[in-house]
């Protein structure tokens, strides 16, 4: 009767045991899914912000292998949903910068790479990019939106840094933003000239269509968005997928 008794109570510490084992699973993976959601969400949130579309399904989120500038899905890259500031972090999914190519200081760089598309009237009308390097004071990170021409800047939003308040810092000020926009980041060769320059740009200068005034007293951080958007719009960085995209959208020959 005893090892009756013993068993059974065995039994139903077992069943116990499975259902509360299965109740953690269960809200491990409503959670994990819910801040996927919440990344999800802010991720796009900051794209829309940056390109100033109002409404979430006009932009077209796609994965871009950085490589070769081909579209992918995110059941190629592996399970879960590809998320690119981990990724970098990730052997499997990052490669290591030569020295001679690292001028934004990543050491690695992912190989897939979110972007945005938007399209009017059929017609890609803004590209968003993620971008990011090493400022002075940390990493920074943000979106440049290029117009349908893939040359010139509609626009800029920086979305985390550490740089200097009242200096660096002002990379998030609307005022210097603003001069970015209507700056063609190729020239006419197809080579990157996009500069900040420190101390501003002369009215006399003939790569001033390049060039943004850089930000009084924060030199370091100036030359350090120069460096950034020159390694992501060179051929570690979107440099592939933006041949191929004009390639795609009629703008070559």
């Amino acid at each position: 009767m005893a090892e009756a008794s013993t068993k059974k109570t065995f039994a139903v510490a077992m069943l116990v045991a499975v259902c509360c084992a299965g109740l953690v699973a269960g809200t491990a993976v409503t959670l994990a899914d819910r801040v996927q959601a919440n990344k999800d969400r802010e991720r796009m949130a900051n794209m829309l912000a940056s390109a100033g579309v109002a409404d979430a399904d006009a932009v077209e989120m796609r994965i871009v292998e950085l490589e070769t500038g081909r579209y992918v899905s995110s059941r190629e890259i592996g399970p879960g949903t590809f998320e690119q500031a981990e990724a970098a972090g990730d052997p499997a999914l990052s490669v290591p910068i030569p020295d001679d190519a690292d001028i934004a200081e990543l050491e690695r760089r992912e190989r897939y790479a979110w972007v945005g598309l938007v399209r009017e009237d059929g017609h890609l009308a803004r590209l968003i990019l993620p971008i990011r390097g090493m400022g002075y004071g940390g990493m920074i990170e943000g979106f440049v939106i290029l117009d349908g021409d893939l040359i010139t800047v509609r626009g800029v939003r920086f979305t985390a840094h550490e740089e200097t308040p009242g200096l660096g810092a002002e990379i998030t000020s609307a005022v210097w933003r603003a001069r970015w926009e209507g700056k063609r980041i190729y020239d006419a060769e197809g080579s990157v000239r996009f500069e900040v320059v420190p101390g501003g740009v002369s009215p006399r200068s003939p790569l001033r269509e390049h060039q943004v005034d850089g930000i009084s007293g924060a030199t370091i951080t100036s030359r350090a968005v120069t460096a950034l958007v020159r390694f992501w719009f060179g051929p570690w960085g979107y440099g592939p997928y933006l041949d191929r995209l004009a390639s795609e959208e009629g703008m070559h020959g």
